[in-house]
């Protein structure tokens, strides 16, 4: 445990160095101005399970209290022009033009700029993460092997074999994409095809995220963190058992760890040590 909070944390993104977020249960909000951790008002006792933003005064969140949050730079609030929606999960954006937020229910909203609307899924599975990029548009994952692909205004289910419960998905272009989940799921999306690499192990991941695609980090169960050395992951010390839920960085030498009990731990680029205020 941090001395920052107590409170389980499940998500983290940021813009730099000095502007990182990182969200958790009981309405905990944590920023960093690259000089210290900060608690931020949202409002309310929201769980935050993902978090993204376009730019530092355009930022989104999703709880799972049904809400999609965004904050301009000074205040949190929810968009109260929507009705309540099922638990939200997930969200990644193109641009501040068009966003994406997920949920369970196998329901994925797009907003345009004015105002989020449905998509056709074609499925009432849950929904957990998102990732894409201007090349080739979206990617979701989710429960029962669920890898959803964006084909114009709706989403195409790709089919292979796995039934894992999908938690997160990271990419570095249309055929650079790594998937982790239940079991010691780990897969890549060659842009074709979703390959199974081995891992070693049955634990959970919840989390994937790397600078680039030479230096991939993968997050979960007891302070498991794994990294991809060429094409085999090998399993580096946390010096933790807590469970880490969700990681990001500014750079190969500037990395965060978020999980259980207020814990935040930091990579510099040669270990991971916990962050005490």
């Amino acid at each position: 445990m941090s001395a920052l909070t107590s409170s389980h944390l499940l998500s983290i993104f940021g813009f730099n160095e000095n502007d990182i977020f990182v969200g958790g249960a009981e309405g905990t909000l944590l920023h960093y101005d690259g000089s210290q951790w900060s608690p931020m008002e949202t409002g309310g006792r929201w769980t935050f399970k993902n978090i993204w933003g376009s730019a530092p005064d355009d930022v989104y969140a999703v709880v799972t209290d049904g809400r999609i949050l965004h904050y301009d730079g000074k205040t949190w609030l929810p968009d109260e022009d929507m009705d309540k929606l099922p638990p939200m999960t997930g969200i990644f954006g193109l641009g501040p033009d068009e966003i994406y937020a997920c949920s369970r229910l196998g329901k994925i909203l797009r907003y345009d700029g004015s105002s989020w609307k449905y998509t056709q899924t074609g499925t009432d599975t849950d929904v957990t993460r998102l990732w894409g990029c201007k090349e080739s548009g979206m990617l979701a994952v989710g429960y029962d092997g669920l890898v959803l692909k964006q084909n114009g205004e709706g989403w195409t289910r790709m089919t292979f074999n796995s039934n894992a419960e999908f938690y997160g998905i990271y990419g570095f272009g249309p055929d650079d994409v790594y998937i982790v989940g239940s079991d010691g799921a780990i897969f890549k999306f060659n842009g074709v095809e979703c390959i199974e690499m081995p891992s070693q192990t049955m634990e959970f991941f919840l989390d994937i995220w790397g600078p680039s695609s030479e230096m991939v980090f993968a997050v979960g169960d007891e302070g498991m963190i794994l990294y991809l050395d060429g094409d085999q992951w090998t399993r580096i010390e946390s010096n933790t058992k807590e469970y880490l839920t969700a990681i990001w960085g500014s750079s190969d030498e500037n990395i965060y760890a978020v999980g259980d009990n207020g814990l935040i731990l930091h990579w510099n680029g040669e270990d991971w040590k916990a962050v005490e205020g």
